[in-house]
Order: C-alpha cells, then sequence, then structure tokens
C-alpha cells in the first residue's frame, strides 16, 4: 500500500510539473528546483503596451458617433505637481492616470496574449 503511495505521489507531481510548464533539467542534464518558464517583466510590458495602446484606440474612437463609448473613461492623481526644494536639489513629483473602456479591454487583450505565449 505504501508504494502505490509513493507511485500516485511521483504520478501528480509528474502531472503538475507538466501542466505549469517548469523545467527540471539544467545544462548538464542535472536536476534543479522547478522555476517558470514566463517572466514577470514580459507580463508588464504586455500589460503597459495594452493599455497605452487602448489608450489611443479610446482617443480615435472618441470622433466616431458609434465607438464613443471606448473613449469613457476617468482621470485621476495629483492635478498639481508636489514640489521639494532642498535648495541644492529641487524634486516635482506627479502622476496623472487617464483609464477609458479601450485601455481596460487593451489591458484585458494584453493578459489574454500573454497567456497564450
Amino acid at each position: 500500500m505504501e508504494k502505490i503511495g509513493k507511485v500516485l505521489k511521483k504520478l501528480t507531481f509528474q502531472y503538475i510539473i507538466a501542466e505549469e510548464n517548469y523545467d527540471l533539467t539544467n545544462e548538464k542534464g542535472g536536476t534543479i528546483m522547478a522555476t517558470r518558464d514566463k517572466n514577470i517583466w514580459i507580463l508588464i510590458v504586455f500589460i503597459l503596451a495594452g493599455i497605452v495602446i487602448g489608450g489611443l484606440i479610446g482617443q480615435l474612437a472618441s470622433k466616431v458617433d458609434a465607438l464613443w463609448w471606448l473613449a469613457y473613461g476617468e482621470s485621476f492623481g495629483l492635478s498639481e505637481p508636489v514640489q521639494l526644494d532642498l535648495s541644492v536639489v529641487k524634486l516635482s513629483f506627479a502622476l496623472m492616470l487617464k483609464i477609458n473602456i479601450a485601455s481596460i479591454l487593451g489591458m484585458a487583450i494584453a493578459i489574454f496574449a500573454y497567456r497564450k505565449i
């Protein structure tokens, strides 16, 4: 019975590794710790590209009567920059985000594309 449990545990582990795209070998053929093939930085680049392209499409769609709803959105952030004057260095901080329906759709498409890669 104990041997069957070990075999099932090994098969389950191998299935999880195959489903999650883990790589268990290094260039010398030895076994290493499981790591994901996909990089989080690539996901961030995909999301930012989706937001930017979606925002651009939203601005262009605002001029078309049937697609006006893609440009519907809100802006939020600091309207006036916060300034820090240290007499040697003067720093200004500002952040403004403008989110519309098209940028949200672009972000969703970017995440979907990342998962398919």
